[in-house]
């Protein structure tokens, strides 16, 4: 799971060598839709463009969602600074699940 929404953020931003920060990856359901939340950071190879596109936006919460019939997509980011409200982009239950409601 983490490495198809790595995939779907670095389609969507146009990067590649990112990886997840450590002990920031989250992921529920509700029904048939799972959610994903989580902060990269850059991986080996990096290059600047993507140190630059995690500089930016990266640094924040990056959210998805996967349906059995589209796959994994990227649905926004959280603003910056921080704004910890998950419910924007998730279910209500699952953002209070994440502590980011």
């Amino acid at each position: 799971m983490k490495s198809a929404v790595t995939q779907a953020w670095e389609h969507a931003k146009r990067v590649s060598h990112i990886q997840p920060k450590p002990d920031n990856f989250y992921y529920g359901s509700c029904g048939t839709t799972l959610y994903a939340a989580v902060r990269f950071d850059a991986g080996a190879g990096a290059t600047g463009n993507d140190r630059i596109q995690l500089q930016d936006e990266g640094s924040g919460l990056q959210f998805f969602r996967f349906t059995p019939s589209s796959g994994w997509w990227f649905v926004g980011s959280d603003a910056y600074p921080a704004s910890n409200d998950c419910s924007r982009f998730v279910p209500v239950a699952l953002a209070r699940q994440w502590n980011c409601s």
